[in-house]
Protein backbone atom coordinates (compact mmCIF):
# COMPACT_ATOMS: atom_id res chain seq x y z
CA UNK A 1 0.00 0.00 0.00
CA UNK A 2 1.04 3.43 -1.06
CA UNK A 3 1.53 6.38 1.46
CA UNK A 4 -0.09 9.45 1.03
CA UNK A 5 2.31 11.70 1.61
CA UNK A 6 1.12 14.87 3.45
CA UNK A 7 2.17 18.51 4.54
CA UNK A 8 1.30 21.27 6.92
CA UNK A 9 1.19 24.28 4.15
CA UNK A 10 -2.06 23.56 2.30
CA UNK A 11 -2.41 26.83 0.35
CA UNK A 12 0.01 25.50 -2.36
CA UNK A 13 -2.15 22.50 -3.35
CA UNK A 14 -5.40 24.11 -3.68
CA UNK A 15 -5.27 27.43 -6.15
CA UNK A 16 -7.63 26.43 -8.41
CA UNK A 17 -10.49 25.06 -6.41
CA UNK A 18 -13.99 26.38 -7.30
CA UNK A 19 -15.99 28.61 -4.99
CA UNK A 20 -17.76 26.84 -2.31
CA UNK A 21 -21.48 27.41 -1.22
CA UNK A 22 -23.47 27.03 1.32
CA UNK A 23 -26.16 24.82 -0.35
CA UNK A 24 -23.61 22.77 -1.96
CA UNK A 25 -22.90 20.90 1.24
CA UNK A 26 -23.55 17.40 1.79
CA UNK A 27 -23.45 16.73 5.63
CA UNK A 28 -22.95 12.82 6.60
CA UNK A 29 -21.56 11.23 9.83
CA UNK A 30 -20.10 7.63 9.92
CA UNK A 31 -18.92 6.45 13.32
CA UNK A 32 -15.92 4.06 14.03
CA UNK A 33 -17.04 1.16 15.32
CA UNK A 34 -18.77 0.36 12.12
CA UNK A 35 -16.07 1.78 10.24
CA UNK A 36 -13.08 -0.94 11.34
CA UNK A 37 -15.36 -3.31 9.94
CA UNK A 38 -16.76 -1.74 6.89
CA UNK A 39 -15.75 0.91 4.68
CA UNK A 40 -17.52 4.42 4.62
CA UNK A 41 -18.19 5.47 0.88
CA UNK A 42 -16.48 9.35 0.51
CA UNK A 43 -17.59 11.06 -2.70
CA UNK A 44 -15.22 13.25 -4.15
CA UNK A 45 -15.38 15.25 -7.56
CA UNK A 46 -12.99 16.88 -9.70
CA UNK A 47 -13.08 20.93 -8.30
CA UNK A 48 -14.18 20.53 -5.18
CA UNK A 49 -12.71 19.51 -1.71
CA UNK A 50 -14.03 16.90 0.28
CA UNK A 51 -13.43 17.47 3.82
CA UNK A 52 -13.38 14.70 6.46
CA UNK A 53 -13.53 15.45 10.55
CA UNK A 54 -12.85 12.97 12.73
CA UNK A 55 -13.64 13.33 16.79
CA UNK A 56 -9.33 12.86 17.31
CA UNK A 57 -6.43 13.75 15.77
CA UNK A 58 -5.92 11.97 12.19
CA UNK A 59 -2.03 10.11 13.11
CA UNK A 60 -1.70 8.21 9.60
CA UNK A 61 -3.07 7.56 6.65
CA UNK A 62 -2.44 5.82 3.26
CA UNK A 63 -4.06 4.68 -0.38
CA UNK A 64 -3.59 2.24 -2.50
CA UNK A 65 -4.04 4.44 -5.42
CA UNK A 66 -2.31 7.78 -4.14
CA UNK A 67 -2.05 9.45 -7.44
CA UNK A 68 -5.99 9.81 -8.01
CA UNK A 69 -5.83 12.07 -4.63
CA UNK A 70 -4.82 15.30 -3.22
CA UNK A 71 -4.73 14.71 0.68
CA UNK A 72 -4.00 17.27 3.46
CA UNK A 73 -4.20 16.63 6.72
CA UNK A 74 -3.80 18.60 9.88
CA UNK A 75 -5.30 17.59 13.44
CA UNK A 76 -8.96 16.10 13.18
CA UNK A 77 -9.68 17.11 10.03
CA UNK A 78 -8.76 15.45 6.19
CA UNK A 79 -9.00 17.74 2.69
CA UNK A 80 -9.60 15.99 -0.31
CA UNK A 81 -9.51 16.71 -4.08
CA UNK A 82 -9.38 14.70 -6.93
CA UNK A 83 -6.70 14.66 -9.71
CA UNK A 84 -8.15 12.60 -12.40
CA UNK A 85 -11.72 12.64 -13.27
CA UNK A 86 -13.30 9.29 -12.31
CA UNK A 87 -11.65 6.38 -10.50
CA UNK A 88 -11.81 4.28 -7.07
CA UNK A 89 -9.70 3.53 -4.29
CA UNK A 90 -9.37 3.02 -0.73
CA UNK A 91 -7.94 5.35 1.80
CA UNK A 92 -7.30 3.44 5.31
CA UNK A 93 -6.72 6.48 8.56
CA UNK A 94 -5.61 5.77 11.89
CA UNK A 95 -7.53 7.67 14.65
CA UNK A 96 -6.52 6.99 18.27
CA UNK A 97 -5.46 3.52 17.82
CA UNK A 98 -8.30 2.47 15.51
CA UNK A 99 -7.84 1.98 11.92
CA UNK A 100 -11.10 3.02 9.61
CA UNK A 101 -11.80 1.60 6.07
CA UNK A 102 -12.88 4.51 3.31
CA UNK A 103 -13.69 3.81 -0.29
CA UNK A 104 -12.93 7.00 -2.08
CA UNK A 105 -15.56 7.14 -5.24
CA UNK A 106 -14.52 10.26 -7.77
CA UNK A 107 -16.88 10.93 -9.73
CA UNK A 108 -19.12 14.75 -11.56
CA UNK A 109 -20.74 17.14 -8.66
CA UNK A 110 -21.49 20.57 -8.57
CA UNK A 111 -20.24 21.44 -5.01
CA UNK A 112 -18.34 20.47 -2.01
CA UNK A 113 -18.26 17.48 0.43
CA UNK A 114 -18.30 17.03 4.23
CA UNK A 115 -18.56 14.04 6.49
CA UNK A 116 -17.98 13.78 9.62
CA UNK A 117 -16.62 10.65 11.88
CA UNK A 118 -17.27 10.25 15.20
CA UNK A 119 -16.29 7.62 18.22
CA UNK A 120 -19.51 6.32 18.70
CA UNK A 121 -23.10 6.58 18.17
CA UNK A 122 -24.24 7.26 21.84
CA UNK A 123 -22.53 10.69 21.01
CA UNK A 124 -24.65 12.25 17.92
CA UNK A 125 -27.02 9.63 16.17
CA UNK A 126 -30.02 10.86 17.97
CA UNK A 127 -29.76 14.59 17.77
CA UNK A 128 -31.75 16.81 15.68
CA UNK A 129 -31.12 17.26 11.66
CA UNK A 130 -28.54 20.42 10.24
CA UNK A 131 -30.24 23.59 10.23
CA UNK A 132 -29.44 27.14 8.52
CA UNK A 133 -29.24 30.20 11.20
CA UNK A 134 -28.69 33.27 9.49
CA UNK A 135 -28.55 36.36 11.82
CA UNK A 136 -30.81 39.91 11.45
CA UNK A 137 -29.73 42.64 9.46
CA UNK A 138 -29.44 44.63 12.32
CA UNK A 139 -28.18 42.59 15.21
CA UNK A 140 -28.93 43.76 18.39
CA UNK A 141 -27.00 43.24 21.42
CA UNK A 142 -27.06 39.60 22.84
CA UNK A 143 -27.45 39.85 26.74
CA UNK A 144 -25.72 37.15 28.76
CA UNK A 145 -27.72 34.24 29.40
CA UNK A 146 -29.47 33.71 32.79
CA UNK A 147 -27.67 30.61 34.61
CA UNK A 148 -28.86 31.50 38.22
CA UNK A 149 -25.78 31.78 39.42
CA UNK A 150 -24.25 35.15 41.15
CA UNK A 151 -23.89 37.71 39.43
CA UNK A 152 -19.93 38.47 40.56
CA UNK A 153 -17.74 38.46 37.26
CA UNK A 154 -17.05 34.89 36.39
CA UNK A 155 -13.80 33.64 35.18
CA UNK A 156 -13.39 33.04 32.08
CA UNK A 157 -12.88 29.75 30.68
CA UNK A 158 -9.35 28.14 30.02
CA UNK A 159 -8.85 28.03 26.19
CA UNK A 160 -8.11 24.29 26.18
CA UNK A 161 -11.83 23.41 27.25
CA UNK A 162 -12.72 23.84 23.85
CA UNK A 163 -10.74 22.87 20.19
CA UNK A 164 -11.86 25.15 17.63
CA UNK A 165 -10.88 23.88 14.06
CA UNK A 166 -11.44 25.77 11.43
CA UNK A 167 -10.89 25.54 7.46
CA UNK A 168 -11.77 28.70 5.00
CA UNK A 169 -11.76 28.46 1.14
CA UNK A 170 -11.16 32.06 -0.14
CA UNK A 171 -11.61 31.85 -3.68
CA UNK A 172 -11.18 34.75 -6.15
CA UNK A 173 -14.46 34.97 -7.88
CA UNK A 174 -16.45 38.21 -8.40
CA UNK A 175 -18.88 37.69 -5.35
CA UNK A 176 -16.77 37.63 -3.21
CA UNK A 177 -17.81 34.28 -1.19
CA UNK A 178 -16.42 33.01 1.49
CA UNK A 179 -16.79 29.47 2.89
CA UNK A 180 -15.72 28.76 6.60
CA UNK A 181 -15.69 24.67 8.05
CA UNK A 182 -15.66 24.80 11.41
CA UNK A 183 -15.78 22.20 14.44
CA UNK A 184 -16.11 22.73 18.05
CA UNK A 185 -15.41 19.97 20.61
CA UNK A 186 -16.19 20.49 24.21
CA UNK A 187 -13.23 18.72 26.03
CA UNK A 188 -14.17 20.27 29.69
CA UNK A 189 -16.44 18.93 32.39
CA UNK A 190 -19.47 21.01 31.87
CA UNK A 191 -22.18 21.95 29.08
CA UNK A 192 -21.48 24.60 26.66
CA UNK A 193 -23.61 27.02 25.10
CA UNK A 194 -22.54 27.99 21.29
CA UNK A 195 -25.11 30.14 20.10
CA UNK A 196 -24.83 31.47 16.39
CA UNK A 197 -26.07 34.73 17.80
CA UNK A 198 -22.93 35.06 19.60
CA UNK A 199 -20.94 34.40 16.62
CA UNK A 200 -19.57 37.47 15.25
CA UNK A 201 -17.88 38.62 11.72
CA UNK A 202 -16.41 41.62 10.88
CA UNK A 203 -14.22 43.91 8.16
CA UNK A 204 -12.71 46.46 8.12
CA UNK A 205 -14.89 46.94 12.05
CA UNK A 206 -18.28 46.46 9.98
CA UNK A 207 -20.03 43.62 10.62
CA UNK A 208 -20.22 40.89 7.50
CA UNK A 209 -23.71 39.16 6.55
CA UNK A 210 -23.20 35.17 6.67
CA UNK A 211 -25.17 32.15 6.96
CA UNK A 212 -24.19 29.06 9.39
CA UNK A 213 -25.48 25.56 8.99
CA UNK A 214 -24.94 23.10 11.66
CA UNK A 215 -24.90 19.66 12.90
CA UNK A 216 -26.40 18.78 15.43
CA UNK A 217 -29.14 21.13 15.18
CA UNK A 218 -28.56 22.32 19.00
CA UNK A 219 -27.26 25.68 20.53
CA UNK A 220 -25.79 22.98 23.98
CA UNK A 221 -22.89 21.06 23.57
CA UNK A 222 -22.17 17.94 26.27
CA UNK A 223 -19.14 17.12 27.54
CA UNK A 224 -17.17 15.05 25.12
CA UNK A 225 -19.38 16.39 22.08
CA UNK A 226 -18.88 18.32 18.75
CA UNK A 227 -21.00 20.33 16.72
CA UNK A 228 -19.53 20.83 12.98
CA UNK A 229 -21.01 23.54 10.22
CA UNK A 230 -20.73 25.35 7.70
CA UNK A 231 -20.46 29.18 7.71
CA UNK A 232 -20.85 31.16 4.24
CA UNK A 233 -20.29 34.54 3.59
CA UNK A 234 -20.80 37.11 0.75
CA UNK A 235 -19.91 39.83 -0.78
CA UNK A 236 -16.53 40.00 0.88
CA UNK A 237 -14.09 42.68 0.04
CA UNK A 238 -9.95 42.09 -0.07
CA UNK A 239 -8.43 42.34 3.60
CA UNK A 240 -8.58 40.98 6.56
CA UNK A 241 -11.86 38.99 8.19
CA UNK A 242 -12.49 38.31 11.72
CA UNK A 243 -14.23 36.00 13.98
CA UNK A 244 -15.23 36.09 17.36
CA UNK A 245 -17.62 33.48 18.80
CA UNK A 246 -18.55 34.16 22.43
CA UNK A 247 -18.79 30.55 23.89
CA UNK A 248 -20.42 30.51 27.90
CA UNK A 249 -19.91 27.18 30.04
CA UNK A 250 -23.37 25.90 31.68
CA UNK A 251 -24.06 26.00 35.32
CA UNK A 252 -20.81 28.88 36.02
CA UNK A 253 -21.58 31.50 33.40
CA UNK A 254 -18.44 31.55 32.78
CA UNK A 255 -17.00 33.10 29.27
CA UNK A 256 -14.82 31.60 26.44
CA UNK A 257 -14.12 34.03 23.30
CA UNK A 258 -13.42 32.12 20.20
CA UNK A 259 -11.05 34.14 17.30
CA UNK A 260 -10.14 33.87 13.84
CA UNK A 261 -9.06 35.33 11.17
CA UNK A 262 -9.19 35.43 7.33
CA UNK A 263 -7.17 36.87 4.37
CA UNK A 264 -9.05 37.25 1.48
CA UNK A 265 -7.29 35.66 -1.60
CA UNK A 266 -7.10 32.26 -3.53
CA UNK A 267 -5.86 29.69 -0.82
CA UNK A 268 -7.46 27.02 1.80
CA UNK A 269 -6.42 28.48 5.41
CA UNK A 270 -6.65 25.62 8.11
CA UNK A 271 -6.34 25.89 11.71
CA UNK A 272 -6.40 24.45 15.10
CA UNK A 273 -6.74 24.91 18.33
Amino acid sequence: MKAIRYYKKLFAMFMLLAPLALGQSVLKTYYAEDLTRVPGIIEVSPGFTTVMDFWDTVSTLASAKGELLRVESAGPRILVSATQKAGQTDLVVEVAGRTLLFTLKIGPGTGPRRYVIELSRARGSVSAPASTYIPPANPAPVPAPAQGASQAPAAPLAPETVRFTTTAQVPSDSKGTVTVFFTLENRGNRTLAADPGRLVITQGGNRVAYSLKREPLRTLINPGEAQSGLITLENVKPGEISLEWSLVEIGTGRALSLKRSVMAGTRIELEGK
